[in-house]
């Protein structure tokens, strides 16, 4: 199986510290009433990718390469397949609400009648967990009440895939876009339609969070959730719907993909968030039996759809149910096509167990 390429390491700690003293500064003399050069540098300084790899390491006391500094906050788990892809920046020609991949189920493989319990755990909170346990006592979760059962939203809403054939979109950023036909919006609204489509009500927010600012999207996607969970307490489920990013130090995509009944489909990742990180979440170890017992289902329906379920120390917002997860449907490198196949196979495995 092809590998991650290894990457270099450096010591970055003092740079760190230096830069956010001056970006300290800078903000400083712009609540002051600093002037256009000085929020000219603002905003250099929040794209710079060496600057947020800094940042991150002086935080969090990780050093991660600047390659992957914007991607996602997600992690990147061994998958099956690891390919190159074609590493040119999205066209910036079409307008919003172009003409996207077609969402036909024709061609899509059929499900297998089994379960299969042999579940991997990438455990990147070092927390202790009893996947057996968890198979053998499952938590009952069912969509058979009155009104929406799921919630689908988006923390990185402008998440987008490389660009093929008519799925071309203008882009807001490297692989990402505002045009929510082009972008992890669209996965979500692929996976409404699934589920409605098996009587299970559902509440998609498209909101995009964040865009113009990445950092705080978290929170401001926190807020929504929130409320729509007030305005529909009935809800069992939450789903995070995002997209991976994996790149190599030279900046090339790679893409997360498997084959189908024929069919190039993405990989679909699971992740749960827990407590590990100091921030309260008295319910992670229901997300995680949730997600133990959703991940056996889908690997027996669709063996090679899944990577391994990815046990976080970051909450990310999978407090609010105990049926919250965090779901990465394919990388940058990946088609929007192969993501909608992905989500489509997910989103009938799910009705599934929820209806069961």
């Amino acid at each position: 199986m092809p590998r991650r390429p290894a990457r270099k390491r450096s010591g970055i700690f003092m740079p760190a510290a230096i830069a956010l003293v001056c970006a300290a500064l800078l903000l400083a003399g712009h609540r002051m009433g600093g002037d256009a050069q000085v929020d000219a540098l603002l905003d250099a300084i929040a794209k710079n990718r060496t600057f947020i790899t800094s940042s991150i390491a002086l935080e969090t006391g990780l050093t991660v390469p600047a390659s992957d500094a914007l991607a996602d906050d997600t992690p990147q788990a061994e998958a099956s397949t690891w390919v190159a892809a074609e590493s040119a920046p999205p066209p910036a020609s079409t307008a919003e609400g172009t003409a996207a991949a077609d969402t036909s189920t024709d061609s899509l493989p059929t499900a297998q009648d089994k379960r299969d319990t042999d579940i991997s755990v990438r455990n990147d909170a070092g927390l202790a967990v009893d996947v057996d346990a968890m198979l053998a006592d499952p938590i009952e979760i069912h969509a058979t009440g009155e009104g929406p059962q799921v919630l689908i939203y988006h923390t990185h809403s402008t998440e987008a895939y490389t660009p093929d054939g008519s799925d071309t979109y203008t882009p807001s950023g490297d692989y990402r876009t505002r045009d929510k036909n082009q972008n992890v919006v669209r996965i979500g609204t692929e996976l409404t339609k699934v589920l409605e489509a098996r009587g299970i009500g559902v509440v998609h927010i498209t909101d995009i969070f964040d865009d113009p600012a990445y950092n705080g999207s978290y929170g401001r996607s926190l807020a929504a959730a929130e409320q729509a969970l007030a305005e529909h307490p009935e809800i069992q489920v939450t789903i995070d719907l995002h997209r991976d990013a994996i790149l190599t130090d030279d900046g090339q995509q790679y893409r997360l993909a498997t084959t189908l009944g024929g069919v190039d489909v993405a990989q679909l990742m699971l992740v749960i968030g827990t407590d590990a990180s100091g921030l309260e979440h008295p319910n992670w170890e229901q997300n995680m039996n949730f997600a133990v017992n959703l991940q056996a289902d889908l690997n027996g329906a669709y063996p090679g759809l899944m990577r391994d379920v990815n046990l976080r120390a970051q909450r990310f917002n999978t407090h609010l149910r105990p049926g919250s997860i965090l779901l990465e449907c394919g990388a940058s490198g990946n088609t929007l096509a192969e993501a909608i196949r992905a989500v489509q196979l997910f989103g009938n495995v799910l009705a599934d167990h929820l209806l069961a």
